[in-house]
């Protein structure tokens, strides 16, 4: 008597079969699965952040800064602002613009700091000064840090 295996071999075949069908599935979707987590990660970088950070500090610094607001027409007879403060109160208000700005940022997980390094000024033709402050900037999201030292004026 002779028997035939043949069922069973096609009945094996088609389990291993399946089993490499599931588990070519699952490797191919924990791939995409990384590739996207790199991208996302890629695309949280605090750079962008910063250079607004940086900008942001300085109009803050001229608009608490301001305590006299006037209206000029350029060459081109278009009005422009003109805001001029009380030098007295730089340093009390870089430390209010610091204060402002390390708020808005904890919103976005982000800790804020500014460092006050240099306050001095010159003489204009028109008897204003204009004042230089010297500060070091920066920003630290829980991965990356970065710092820069900036230079900017203030009419007074």
């Amino acid at each position: 008597m002779r028997t035939n295996d043949n069922g069973q071999m096609i009945i094996l075949m088609g389990i291993i079969l399946a089993l490499s069908v599931f588990a070519i599935s699952v490797l191919s979707a924990d791939i995409i699965n990384l590739e996207s987590a790199i991208i996302i990660e890629r695309s949280t970088s605090i750079l962008k952040e910063f250079s607004n950070v940086k900008e942001a500090f300085i109009r803050s610094m001229n608009y608490n800064l301001a305590n006299n607001v006037t209206i000029k027409n350029n060459a081109n007879d278009e009005p422009i602002l003109i805001f001029k403060g009380d030098p007295k109160g730089i340093a009390e208000n870089f430390t209010k613009t610091r204060d402002q700005i390390y708020t808005l940022q904890l919103q976005y997980h982000n800790i804020f700091d500014a460092k006050l390094n240099r306050c001095w000024y010159s003489h204009m033709p028109n008897e204003n000064r204009i004042y230089y402050i010297s500060a070091t900037l920066s920003l630290y999201d829980g991965k990356t840090y970065l710092s820069e030292d900036i230079l900017f004026s203030i009419i007074c």
